[in-house]
């Protein structure tokens, strides 16, 4: 009989959902907006809006969605530390255009959904090693990466009610 699953299926299904709104609430709040508000230096924050739609898709791609199938694929991989803070310079972020980011948020977004939905509860508990040693399932990089989402749009409404005078 396969490990149950850390959580029943409905609460599976509700995070799978705020995955989901992330893309969303990135075209709602920032598609279409001009070059200069991208790029304006908040006063709450240490990043700027282009900054933040860049690394939040960088987070998808190489670094939780990497994770997340690095655990599947292989047994017990050692997941090193990124540095994400390197990416601003590396990735260039400043040269970029923010709808481009938000497109390509939704397309790997929406690619990584669809593979978490097809996961069965013996795949959500496989492991990866931290650094540190410490063990983190499928599951938990899940979890990451869904307080990652909170955490970004968070800062971004802060940064929007900023510029706002709020």
């Amino acid at each position: 009989m396969p490990p149950a699953l850390p959580m029943d299926e409905r609460l599976y299904a509700t995070l799978i959902d705020q995955l989901a709104e992330m893309p969303v609430f990135l075209r709602r709040t920032l598609a279409g907006l001009p070059r200069e508000a991208l790029l304006r230096m908040p006063g709450n924050d240490r990043s700027h809006l282009l900054e933040h739609l860049w690394h939040t898709k960088d987070c998808d791609s190489d670094l939780y969605g990497l994770r997340i199938r690095r655990i599947l694929a292989e047994d017990r991989p050692s997941l090193e530390p990124v540095d994400v803070g390197a990416w601003l310079v590396d990735h260039a972020y400043e040269t970029r255009e923010g709808d481009d980011a938000i497109e390509a948020f939704e397309r790997e977004r929406a690619a990584l959904i669809g593979e978490l939905k097809a996961l069965g509860p013996e795949q959500l508990i496989r492991v990866g090693l931290r650094a540190d040693g410490s063990e983190i399932t499928v599951f938990g990089v899940i979890e990451q990466l869904a307080a990652h989402d909170q955490d970004h749009r968070w800062r971004v409404a802060a940064i929007l009610r900023g510029f706002a005078g709020w």
